[in-house]
């Protein structure tokens, strides 16, 4: 079977010239990791800076394209720059495999020149189709290449979950992608073709059409196998290695801590070593059409580059093994932040109740939860509702919005949910039930455009007292509110809702509330560092709650607050060393080239 046999042919052609390919993949995507990427997030934090522009988010982008047309054009720069030094990534990596597959003389640097000389070729029209083709087939291209550049494109997951909610939406995208797929195998020679025979784009398109037209299912099987053998051996390596772990946990005194910072160096180790081995791969596929395998006897002097390669392969390995070896003592010492604050989410436990209501606050109480997290919307008279949608229909029954009913007129309406029914509240017996019962609340500002003008001067005027004699905190997806509260009572505690992390913003924020998969270490090291809390939403399942105690988040907000109290009991009772290195695993990069976050 032809797949079979390339997969052989070409990991012992891996493993025969291992340093090298090492450096090639590895050694770009760290100057990539440590480099260039530091440099563009400084780059963009300074452009927003100059432009006064605290975030980026959903709800400031119109703004940004509006009124800010230099801070575009700037943000516009630096995204083609990314894309000039992805393709420059791609082509570099490319001649480097061509260059080692082919037995050719040409020198690190000369590829490296080569790669950059490359970018001539890019005019306009084939630098934007270099772009609308890796938008299009970005799914497809992760498996095939993978760069740091791209690793952090993550789709939110309260996306995910109403595209799961909406099968009609499922179904277009399912086709969708199975369109994209077929598009990205049948151009899947279009790069090379460029880089290799310097096509030019439209010519390079139909020459990887025709060169795939009677070779399609060849391609995918090829693929398939690849993800799913390379998969496995991932997958089998990891287990062997936490399994072992286990056994090495039954040791007396110092031994499981020794072992665990080995193992935990050797997971580290193994992990690049499938990158480079996966890389090396997919890149074969497509140099392999162009310039077969070249497999001679070394002579000396190759000898000797190859084993030049191996030591400075060797040495690279050696440095950041040495650091990831004290890195890992300390986290495997147990050096954790305090455990983080058990939020519920619209104040219910799995489904204990209807969300947002007395009756359900009163059952999630008896389990405890540091804060209640909870919803306000104000009404057609200008006071405050209990309520998270902004149309009643879904609980309800009653296709209106808060806004344009009355506070009484809303409080005689009977919510239905999770085989429960409870009655709407007013935020004034909201907020009086958690004060006698000494609850706080997280207050969510929920706004429209039909707020009246002074909502947020009464809001404060009339609760902002009660809020910090309960210490209460308050938190909005709306940055007019957070500024707005800060301006007028800057003692309130309130964080800003981010639902992706594009770069880090600087608001006048004291906590950011961050969508749970964009949410990553970075931004929570750089939070700590600006003196911010991070609170993470929303969190359901135990791998998650692990992922984000792992990285130190500040507070989660759940819908299972029993579950995420299980969970910090588990992860803070002296939690094995197997387990924390289980946690780590589960944070690798996937072959999808995405962390398996949950």
């Amino acid at each position: 079977m032809p797949a079979i046999r390339f997969f052989f042919t070409y990991s012992k052609e891996f493993l025969r010239r291992w340093g090298s390919y090492t450096l090639l993949i590895i050694g770009t995507n760290l100057a990539l990791t440590y480099i260039a990427i530091p440099v563009f997030q400084f780059l963009t934090a300074e452009i927003l800076k100059l432009g006064n522009i605290p975030y980026v988010s959903n709800t400031n982008i119109l703004n940004i394209l509006t009124k800010h047309p230099a801070v575009l054009a700037a943000l516009l720069l630096l995204m083609l720059l990314i894309f000039a030094l992805i393709f420059w990534q791609f082509t570099f990596q490319l001649l480097g495999i061509r260059v080692l597959q082919t037995n050719s003389q040409e020198s690190f640097w000369r590829n490296f020149k080569t790669a950059i000389l490359q970018m001539r070729y890019l005019r306009p029209g084939t630098f934007f189709f270099f772009i609308f083709y890796f938008i299009l087939i970005l799914p497809f291209a992760n498996a095939v290449f993978r760069t740091p550049l791209l690793s952090k494109v993550t789709i939110p997951v309260f996306i995910l979950d109403y595209l799961a909610n909406n099968w009609a939406v499922s179904l277009l995208l399912l086709l969708l992608s199975g369109i994209v797929y077929y598009i990205g195998i049948r151009l899947l020679f279009v790069l090379p073709l460029m880089i290799f025979k310097q096509y030019r784009a439209w010519a390079a398109v139909r020459e990887s059409w025709q060169l795939t037209a009677k070779h399609f299912w060849r391609y995918v099987l090829q693929i398939f196998f690849l993800s799913f053998v390379l998969s496995l051996i991932s997958g089998i390596g990891f287990e062997v290695s936490y399994l072992l772990q286990v056994l090495f946990d039954q040791l007396p005194g110092k031994l499981p801590l020794i072992f665990a910072m080995l193992n935990l160096t050797g997971v580290q180790m193994f992990s690049q070593f499938m990158i480079g081995w996966t890389s090396v791969l997919y890149f074969s596929l497509l140099v392999q059409k162009f310039y077969p395998l070249v497999v001679n006897e070394e002579n000396a002097l190759k000898i000797k580059w190859v084993l030049w390669t191996r030591l400075i392969a060797g040495a690279v390995i050696l440095i950041f093994g040495g650091s990831a070896l004290i890195a890992n003592g300390l986290y495997l010492a147990g050096l954790y932040p305090l455990e983080p604050l058990v939020i519920s989410h619209r104040g219910v436990d799995n489904q204990n109740g209807v969300q947002n209501t007395i009756p359900a606050m009163t059952k999630t109480m008896k389990i405890k939860p540091d804060y209640i997290e909870m919803d306000i919307h104000e009404t057609k008279d200008h006071q405050f509702v209990v309520m998270h949608d902004e149309n009643l229909k879904k609980l309800t029954g009653v296709n209106k919005a808060p806004y344009q009913l009355t506070l009484a007129e809303l409080t005689e309406l009977t919510a239905h949910e999770n085989g429960y029914s409870a009655k709407i509240a007013s935020f004034d017996d909201y907020l009086a039930y958690a004060n006698q019962h000494k609850q706080k609340l997280l207050i969510e500002i929920k706004t429209t455009s039909h707020d009246s003008k002074d909502m947020l001067e009464r809001f404060i005027q009339k609760y902002q007292q009660n809020i910090l004699t309960n210490q209460h905190q308050i938190q909005s997806l709306d940055y007019q509110v957070v500024s707005g509260l800060k301006e007028k009572a800057p003692k309130l505690f309130v964080s800003y809702i981010l639902p992706f992390n594009l770069t880090f913003p600087q608001t006048v924020a004291n906590a950011y509330t961050m969508e749970e998969t964009t949410l990553t270490s970075e931004f929570i090291e750089q939070a700590t560092s600006a003196n911010k809390q991070v609170y993470a939403w929303t969190v359901n399942d135990s791998d998650s709650m692990d992922r984000m105690m792992f990285m130190g988040a500040d507070g989660i907000i759940t819908d299972n607050i029993t579950l995420l109290k299980e969970q910090i009991k588990n992860f803070q009772d002296n939690p094995s060393y197997a387990k924390r290195i289980e946690l780590y695993i589960n944070r690798l990069p996937s072959f999808d080239g995405k962390p398996q976050e949950n």
